[in-house]
């Protein structure tokens, strides 16, 4: 079986010079739902946000608390309930990045965790997945996330509530709260998933649901000719001509800014 999402992938890596694979996540309920899942088990305790890394290098995986070394992540995604030293703001203080208690607790107020319980979760590239995932986790330049939030205004109007702290980048901010909220997000990472999951400087991260990823892709073959210049079309076509979309409507000199005033 191929992917569910073939040519949606297709228009995505036709328009943008994605470097890594974008990928999927699927929450596994029970331990039924986690037996099933046809992907291997982690081999070793990991942070979540190390599993995704490994999926943007082409790797399937699924994991359950056992396997989820990060307690930020495993709280985030539903995996545990947060630890009561959590909930006062404590944990947050001693990292050293909130002024005080209050600041800190502020934080742990604000962050959002899925308000779900599951068993375990597959995280793997999204031209792998049969079934529908839940979340769609993208990792790329600067240049791309703003083609990306073009195509996610195109399609659905302006997301007036991004939600960044620096802090739980890849499990909060961009699977919990895409999740929870049903809205794209953005992540620059946080200081602990560029640590360990050693992500470039200049990357960062988008998060949306499954449910909206397909319209986003639309969105970027749509938007391509109004923004793109003349040297990215000269990329995009030679893309073009691996696949069997038709880009005739994506044409030199049409950029808007390019026009003709």
């Amino acid at each position: 079986m191929e992917c569910i999402c073939k040519n949606s992938l297709q228009k995505l890596l036709s328009i943008l010079d994605m470097q890594r694979k974008v990928v999927g996540i699927k929450f596994l309920f029970t331990k039924e739902d986690y037996d099933k899942c046809p992907a291997e088990q982690a081999k070793i305790p990991m942070n979540y946000c190390v599993m995704v890394k490994l999926a943007t290098h082409g790797y399937s995986m699924k994991t359950n608390l056992e396997f989820c070394a990060c307690s930020g992540g495993s709280r985030a995604i539903g995996l545990e309930e947060p630890s009561e030293r959590f909930k006062t703001g404590c944990e947050y203080l001693s990292f050293g990045l909130y002024k005080d208690l209050a600041v800190a607790k502020n934080e742990v107020n604000n962050m959002t965790f899925c308000s779900h319980k599951i068993y375990g979760a597959m995280i793997a590239p999204l031209e792998k997945y049969e079934e529908k995932p839940d979340v769609v986790i993208m990792v790329t330049n600067s240049y791309n996330a703003m083609r990306i939030i073009q195509a996610y205004t195109y399609e659905f109007g302006t997301q007036c509530n991004f939600k960044m702290t620096g802090n739980q980048a890849i499990c909060s901010e961009c699977t919990a709260y895409p999740f929870e909220t049903n809205s794209m997000n953005i992540s620059m990472f946080c200081a602990g998933t560029r640590y360990y999951a050693g992500w470039s400087d200049t990357e960062i991260a988008l998060g949306i649901p499954y449910g909206k990823f397909i319209s986003l892709c639309d969105g970027i073959f749509e938007t391509a000719n109004g923004a793109e210049r003349n040297e990215k079309k000269e990329q995009i076509y030679k893309r073009l001509a691996e696949t069997n979309l038709d880009g005739s409507n994506i044409n030199l000199n049409q950029a808007y800014f390019m026009r003709e005033k």
